[in-house]
């Protein structure tokens, strides 16, 4: 029975200290001052790239396409003077050893 008038004691405490809460005047900027001192304490990250900015890109992209504009070149004009040495599959065939003298089985 004593532990039953103490919870309801405990209760009825709780109930009067609810009574007291009042309601607490906030200044109206409140919320914006503490998220800009949330954003200035913000560390950002750099990236891992930063130092690749737009015009080293650009210079970049542009030494490529000249590197396969070359290529490109350079195949097609030595293109013409290896057709006419000889034909597609008998280059292939000595290019890569394939052309063979002897009839052996372990050539």
């Amino acid at each position: 029975m004593e532990n039953k008038k103490y919870i309801n004691q405990q209760v009825e405490d709780t109930f009067k200290s609810l009574d007291a809460i009042e309601k607490v005047d906030v200044n109206h900027f409140f919320k914006h001052k503490i998220l800009q001192k949330l954003d200035a304490e913000k560390v950002e990250k750099q990236s891992v790239f930063s130092w690749f900015t737009p015009q080293l890109q650009l210079a970049t992209l542009s030494v490529v396409l000249l590197l396969n504009l070359g290529t490109i070149f350079y195949a097609f004009n030595n293109s013409d003077k290896s057709a006419s040495s000889s034909s597609g599959i008998e280059a292939f065939a000595k290019e890569y050893s394939l052309q063979s003298d002897s009839s052996s089985i372990l050539n």
